[in-house]
C-alpha cells in the first residue's frame, strides 16, 4: 500500500532529482464550473486548465492491491484568506473532487502520475486553513473486492 500523502510527496520531492511531484485538487462545483489548484510556487497549465497555487495538506490518499474504500481529508491554507471565503460563499458539501499528483519534469513537461475521485462530506474552516473531509466515489473508481451491490440485494 502507498499513501499518497504530503509527507510521502514531500520525501519524493527531496529524493527524486528528474523534477518535482505536486499535489493537485480538481473541483467540480456544478452548473459548468470548475475549480483547479495546485500546490506549487506558481500557477501551472495542465491539460489546457489553468491551476491556481494554493498550499494543500494531503492525509489518507492511498493505493493498494486491496483497494481501500477509506476517504480522505484535505486541508488548504487560507493565505490572504482566499479558502475560507470559497468556504462561506460556497457549500461545497457533496460536490466532486479529483486528487491528482502531477509530475513537473526538468524540461517544464507535465504529466499525470495518480489520480483518486471523491466527494465532499464534510468540511471545517479556522482562520489558518479549511479542511475538507472526502469520501471516495466508487462510480469513477475501481470496485473494492467483495463489495455487494445494491442491484445483488433484492
Amino acid at each position: 500500500m502507498i499513501q499518497y500523502d504530503s509527507d510521502y510527496v514531500d520525501v519524493l520531492n527531496r529524493q527524486y532529482q528528474a523534477g518535482k511531484f505536486l499535489k493537485a485538487a480538481i473541483v467540480d462545483e456544478g452548473g459548468g464550473i470548475v475549480r483547479y489548484w495546485v500546490d506549487h510556487e506558481e500557477p501551472i497549465t495542465f491539460a489546457g486548465h489553468t491551476y491556481t497555487p494554493l498550499r494543500m495538506f494531503w492525509e489518507g490518499l492511498q493505493t493498494s492491491v486491496g483497494m481501500p474504500t477509506s476517504g480522505s481529508s484535505v486541508a488548504l491554507s487560507n493565505i490572504g484568506n482566499q479558502v475560507v471565503h470559497y468556504v462561506k460563499d460556497i457549500d461545497p458539501s457533496g460536490m466532486a473532487v479529483m486528487l491528482q499528483l502531477l509530475h513537473l519534469d526538468l524540461l517544464s513537461t507535465l504529466i499525470k502520475h495518480k489520480e483518486a475521485y471523491f466527494k465532499v462530506l464534510s468540511t471545517k474552516a479556522d482562520i489558518n486553513a479549511a479542511v475538507f473531509m472526502l469520501g471516495r466515489e466508487l462510480g469513477k473508481n475501481r470496485l473494492p473486492r467483495r463489495m455487494i451491490m445494491a442491484e445483488e440485494m433484492q
